[in-house]
């Protein structure tokens, strides 16, 4: 008892002039402990041995052996290092330098470790701004954040903010993602990362990149700004931002939209999307575009007000695709274009259904009816199934067209072209037969329940008429002007998309 009684007087008339607080604002730092202390009052230089403990405007500091320079009021401690600022931030090291007129420190060692109650922060060397309340390192560090893991070659942390920092080369890792990124800051508070360079997220499933944006890490929801894209499987989308939620595997997207599937080989393109992984289905509005590519590389491109993709839920067994457009329908391919109030087409049958007043137009043809089908294969036309008020006009000259109308009208595609039509019920024909050099001969007019019409550069080269067919030649300057045009016939070929462009007028 008499030693340490005589260590304690030692220790107060050696340093108690040091240690006293004086007259500016910055208080001195103090010696709450030590087993042994050697030093001077002539130099203001001590040294203190064995449980060491410090203390300065509400931090503790720990370590085994220290250097305390009273008259610079700094510090220089020396293995088992530990700096405790109340319950909200712990440091440890192996060595540490503390200025207490900056309220700054230095920690160096194998494993330098500052923990708040939301995260773990390693590396080997770390500067702490205690004024600040700001560390930051520059050799490469790691935080644990419960399941999340981020590294980096520079961070800075903000324990009044929580707040992270990081610079080159930060890797996020979590179960579920891996978030690589040039320049990103993380809460560790709200597990929010905001991402402030190139970044890109990549699972199991999906990978996604942007230059800008914010990650929700516990609701797995982002919003991605600047040349966002998103990948899932064969599926992508991407705009000049995105929002994604993981869980739904749900996004929407604004600007220069894009959703494309390199398996079913189509395309959405528009002003605003949003897509469904779970329900495998896409919405896409403002001047839209659905193109669908064929092996020839001659696309199919339809515009509508708004297009829906989606796979049916009676497709689980034998998956399909069913597009909707809506409304003032135009589409435009080399060899078709048509135009309707709306569309569907499912990839089941390879089939497009044109409803209310739709038009197609083959070369110089052109087919108008009440409901209009027109099937597929391998992308290019195939059958053609007109319903109501069926009607055909091929363009002849500048003032003669062939008419063909009935209630119903069947046709076939041969290399892309229109070549042969059938006429069921209340079938007539108006067409002019050619002379081998291509000479008018006249202009027919047949009347007959059904015919049939085989064609040749989408003129008619043959009509075959069936079930008692009535017919009349007329010379060409011999025809009545009320027989040149069947009930029904108006040509709007000026209506024709003549581009992919074109189909956005």
């Amino acid at each position: 008892m008499l030693r340490w009684y005589l260590l304690s007087l030692a220790l107060l008339g050696l340093c108690a002039p040091s240690w006293a607080q004086d007259s500016s604002s910055t208080r001195r730092i103090e010696v709450e402990h030590a087993d042994r202390l050697l030093g001077s009052k002539r130099t203001g230089k001590s040294r203190l041995l064995g449980n060491v403990r410090f203390s300065h405007e509400g931090a503790l500091m720990f370590c085994d052996s220290a250097w305390l320079f009273s008259r610079e009021n700094r510090l220089r401690a020396f293995r088992n290092v530990r700096l405790n600022q109340g319950d909200t931030l712990f440091l440890t090291g192996d060595y540490l330098e503390y200025n207490g007129q900056t309220r700054q420190a230095l920690v160096t060692g194998d494993t330098v470790t500052l923990r708040d109650p939301q995260m773990t922060l390693l590396t080997d060397r770390l500067r702490h701004n205690r004024e600040q309340e700001l560390s930051y390192y520059t050799t490469g560090g790691r935080i644990i954040n419960e399941e999340n893991v981020l590294t980096s070659r520079r961070g800075y942390y903000h324990s009044g903010r929580r707040m992270f920092y990081f610079k080159d080369s930060v890797v996020l890792t979590n179960p579920d993602y891996v978030m690589r990124s040039d320049t990103l800051d993380y809460s560790s508070y709200s597990r929010i990362a905001y991402f402030k360079g190139p970044s890109t997220i990549t699972s199991d499933s999906s990978y996604i990149y942007c230059e800008n944006g914010l990650y929700r890490t516990q609701e797995d929801v982002a919003q991605f700004e600047k040349n966002a894209y998103l990948y899932d499987g064969n599926r992508s989308l991407t705009g000049d931002s995105l929002y994604y939620e993981k869980y739904h595997d749900y996004g929407e997207a604004f600007g220069h939209v894009r959703i494309s599937d390199t398996v079913e080989n189509y395309l959405l393109t528009g002003a605003y999307g949003q897509y469904s992984g779970h329900s495998d289905s896409a919405f896409v509005t403002g001047q839209p575009i659905y193109s669908l590519a064929d092996a020839e590389n001659d696309s199919l491109h339809v515009h509508g007000d708004t297009i829906y993709s989606t796979q049916p839920q009676d497709s689980a067994t034998d998956p399909y695709r069913l597009v909707q457009v809506y409304h003032g329908v135009r589409f435009y391919k080399t060899s078709l274009q048509g135009r309707s109030d709306s569309l569907t087409y499912s990839s089941q049958d390879s089939t497009f259904r044109l409803y209310r007043q739709p038009l197609l137009w083959d070369d110089s043809t052109q087919v108008s009816g009440d409901t209009i089908y027109l099937s597929t294969r391998q992308q290019q036309p195939d059958s053609l199934f007109v319903f109501q008020n069926a009607f055909m006009t091929g363009v002849v000259d500048s003032l003669r067209y062939n008419q063909i109308s009935g209630r119903k009208i069947t046709g076939k595609f041969v290399d892309k072209a229109l070549r042969r039509v059938y006429v069921n019920g209340n079938g007539q024909a108006i067409y002019y037969p050619e002379e081998e050099n291509g000479d008018l001969m006249g202009m027919n007019r047949s009347l007959c329940a059904n015919m049939v019409i085989y064609l040749s550069n989408s003129r008619v080269e043959k009509i075959i008429l069936l079930n008692e067919p009535e017919g009349k030649m007329y010379p060409l300057q011999d025809v009545p002007e009320d027989k040149k045009r069947l009930e029904g016939f108006a040509p709007q070929f000026d209506l024709r998309p003549r581009s992919k462009k074109d189909i956005l007028r």
